[in-house]
């Protein structure tokens, strides 16, 4: 079991030295625009997101599960989706200057995996937790919070592209940047990414929790359609008329109920929704 233990800690590693040489040459393709930096990004992306699934699979053999039994487990689990969704952006969008922004995300979840003290690798079967319809449900989630945090940097950039270019404040950054509607649709994908898996995971959890613990109430539930709400207003903004700025900030905000039900919900107050 240390054996694959360290196995899984050293496929981290590697992983984590492949995203930061690629975050390294994404700036440099930021600042150049040189097109070798950009191939260089894409490599050395494609490359840890190969090795990172090694590892996820060497700790889900370990754990006789997929690899999300613990939060520094989970968090590994996140870094690596979110290279995901963030090579769907690039195959969709072709637009790579958004990098530097996105892939810390991923090198910053998947440090505190690394560091993090791990509970050791239980069984969760012995914990109730088991069949195809629970792991999907938790796949679907993680993959709507990953979606969802690129989605929160990109509405970030939108609000700082927009403020340079109200205060007629044009530098580098707002020359290498995309533009404001080529954010505003960067962010429509992210959140259609994250909102459609998400509610794949809401009601596959449904279905889940009644059947195995007979009722559909936890605290989790309320805040996940808390968080379903919010962004259908980001992805349909004519519900309520507003667009720009004030869809950039609503989606902040719903990114901060992410964060806390994806932590503080877990961890102190959802009873069915815990990191064992």
């Amino acid at each position: 079991m240390m054996e694959i233990m360290w196995g899984q800690t050293s496929l981290s590693a590697i992983t984590l030295i492949l995203y930061a040489a690629a975050e390294g040459t994404s700036i440099a393709h930021l600042r150049t625009d040189q097109k070798s930096y950009g191939k260089a990004t894409s490599l050395l992306l494609l490359a840890g997101f190969l090795i990172h699934w090694v590892a996820l699979y060497v700790g889900a053999r370990a754990a006789h599960s997929v690899p999300y039994r613990d939060l520094p487990a989970s968090m590994s689990f996140f870094a690596w989706v979110v290279i995901g969704a963030y090579g769907i952006l690039l195959l969709k969008h072709r637009e790579s200057s958004t990098g530097p922004f996105l892939i810390p995300i991923s090198l910053l979840f998947l440090v505190i995996s690394i560091f993090a003290k791990q509970n050791g690798h239980g069984d969760l079967k012995d914990l109730g937790l088991k069949g195809p319809l629970f792991a999907f449900h938790v796949t679907m989630a993680i993959v709507g919070y990953a979606a969802l945090s690129l989605s929160f940097v990109l509405a970030q950039l939108y609000l700082i592209q927009n403020k340079q270019i109200r205060r007629r404040h044009l530098g580098l950054l707002f020359s290498r940047l995309p533009a404001l509607d080529v954010l505003t649709r960067l962010h429509r994908t992210a959140v259609a990414i994250g909102l459609s898996a998400l509610t794949v995971a809401a009601v596959l959890g449904l279905i889940w929790a009644r059947i195995n613990w007979g009722t559909y109430w936890d605290p989790k539930v309320l805040f996940t359609f808390l968080i379903i709400g919010i962004y259908l207003f980001t992805l349909f903004p004519r519900w309520i008329g507003w667009g720009g700025k004030k869809i950039a900030l609503l989606s902040v905000t719903g990114f901060m109920f992410v964060l806390f039900s994806y932590t503080i919900v877990n961890l102190f107050i959802s009873q069915g929704h815990t990191f064992k």
